[in-house]
């Protein structure tokens, strides 16, 4: 008779634990991970020859900032693909912001600021500069960056606009060096008004490249403000995702990439000479209202690239060069929410070209790619969903 009670409670308890081991992931405050693919929603035609960049969306007035990859202007248009203003900052005047730019912004529904090669400049809509002032910090010069990173944002807070910027070349630490990584600044919270600012979203202590005892690369920080002043934040070995608010410069969150799509490289010893080898790298990361979505890349490394520019003036035009992109290059488009990993997506969306614009909204904006030349230009609104099992 013991044993049976004995018997009847090892059952309950048995019963207990494994009640208390199926609580779900969810439950736990962990996301459930499933597959996502990418769909076209709706879309913009524009009617316009020249491939265009897109710069900026505004979600209050449904206006979105391009730029003629052609003739350097600056266009806005509406969802209808009405043209409602162009100008070209880049000609020598009392409007002129440089040669070329480092991003655009709308800022306050009635303005745009302009990243320009010394100075922001705050305009309005025409294309008028109502006035310029200096960056926060000295710098050494500016990098242009592979891959398209945005280096300019606005966000709100508590409704008052401010902005950030991504500043590559600040002066201090060189590079490679330990205390490059440990203290050179590169993000920026701007206000108007003072025309001041200070660094915000500094690399943690548990990143990759504080930790490193070598180096690799930079470390540029690529960025998308996906609500209010809340930022997703990567960098290209790191193997992390941080979730930031910039209002406060508090880190809200730290996210392991999956061990399978981790950043994949060689360190070189202080020292040395060179570019490491990378062979896969975080190379983007873009938003939608509830998604983040990391773009992670395999690449060709950099010895084969350095063998190929020692035979070939245009090395990226070779046969080898294209054996290479087949044998190396891979993509893989990772969502997130603030809270963690939700799954890997699949793009259903036809022939796209490289622009991709984050918005506040439930969609990303992407480019349609055409083989033949168009009179016109396609902007999609592209959603993420999850994959019905």
């Amino acid at each position: 008779m013991k044993n049976k009670h004995t018997l009847i409670i090892f059952i309950v308890l048995a019963i207990l634990f494994a009640g208390s081991c199926s609580t779900s992931k969810e439950e736990m405050g962990v996301p459930q991970t499933r597959n996502y693919k990418a769909i076209v929603a709706d879309s913009v035609v524009f009617e316009w020859l020249s491939e265009l960049d897109l710069l900026d969306y505004n979600e209050e007035t449904e206006e979105l900032l391009l730029l003629d990859k052609t003739s350097n202007e600056v266009l806005i248009i509406n969802e209808e693909g009405e043209l409602l203003s162009q100008f070209n900052p880049h000609i020598e005047g009392p409007n002129y912001v440089g040669d070329y730019d480092f991003g655009w912004t709308f800022y306050d529904n009635d303005y745009l600021i302009c990243y320009g090669t010394y100075y922001f400049h705050l305009l309005d809509k025409e294309g008028k500069r109502v006035k310029r002032f200096p960056y926060p910090v000295e710098t050494n010069g500016l990098w242009m960056l592979d891959y398209n990173p945005r280096m300019l944002f606005d966000y709100e807070y508590q409704g008052d606009d401010k902005f950030v910027a991504f500043i590559t070349a600040p002066q201090g630490p060189s590079y490679p060096s330990m205390d490059y990584y440990d203290s050179i600044e590169m993000v920026y919270a701007i206000d108007v008004e003072s025309e001041s600012g200070y660094s915000i979203m500094s690399k943690p202590e548990s990143s990759t490249y504080r930790n490193l005892k070598g180096y690799v690369d930079h470390g540029w920080p690529y960025m998308t403000n996906y609500f209010g002043s809340k930022f997703a934040q990567i960098h290209s070995i790191d193997s992390m995702l941080y979730i930031w608010n910039a209002e406060g410069d508090e880190l809200l969150n730290s996210i392991v990439i999956p061990k399978e799509f981790q950043p994949d490289y060689e360190v070189k010893s202080y020292g040395d000479s060179g570019k490491p080898d990378r062979f896969r790298i975080n190379s983007n990361v873009y938003s939608t209202k509830d998604y983040i979505l990391l773009h992670s890349l395999k690449i060709v490394p950099e010895s084969i690239k350095s063998e190929l520019r020692n035979k070939y003036p245009r090395y990226w035009e070779s046969e080898e060069y294209r054996e290479a992109v087949q044998k190396y290059m891979d993509a893989n488009y990772l969502v997130f929410n603030e809270e963690g990993f939700l799954g890997e997506l699949k793009y259903e969306t036809g022939p796209t070209g490289v622009n991709r614009l984050s918005t506040k909204k439930d969609f990303i904006w992407k480019d349609r790619r055409y083989e033949d030349e168009r009179d016109y230009r396609t902007f999609l609104k592209v959603k993420i969903v999850p994959v019905e099992e």
